[in-house]
């Protein structure tokens, strides 16, 4: 079975060099098709890199909201009101809730779901 084994692999890598031959004749005859494929490669190699730019970008977007409602939290201990927070940092009110809520769904998946200073808000509409 091993000389059998070993013709076959000859015949494969034959047929491997035919059709390698046969790619460079096609292309010689259509010199445009290699330059419409090297296009799509490259076109194609710009979307992998720029997804990967992207979910990098959301990653920080997602780190720099965990830090600012992190900071907000710092002001609301201080017994900042959130209208106070709002005009201090120029957020507008849903962009505080917001974080503010994206900082207790933290600290709930933390299980330190009363560091949030829960109720600072009390009377704002």
């Amino acid at each position: 079975m091993g000389k059998a084994t070993q013709a076959q692999a000859a015949r494969d890598r034959a047929r491997d060099a035919r059709l390698k031959a046969a790619r460079e004749r096609r292309l010689k005859l259509d010199p445009d098709q290699l330059a419409r494929e090297r296009r799509i490669d490259e076109a194609s190699v710009d979307v992998e890199v720029a997804w990967e730019n992207r979910a990098q970008a959301e990653q920080a977007v997602t780190d720099a909201e965990i830090a600012a409602a992190a900071a907000i939290e710092r002001l609301l201990a201080e017994r900042l009101a959130v209208k106070d927070v709002m005009q201090l940092t120029g957020l507008d009110q849903a962009t505080v809730r917001r974080l503010r809520q994206l900082e207790t769904d933290s600290n709930d998946s933390n299980d330190d779901a009363g560091a949030t200073g829960e109720g600072a808000d009390v009377g704002v509409a």
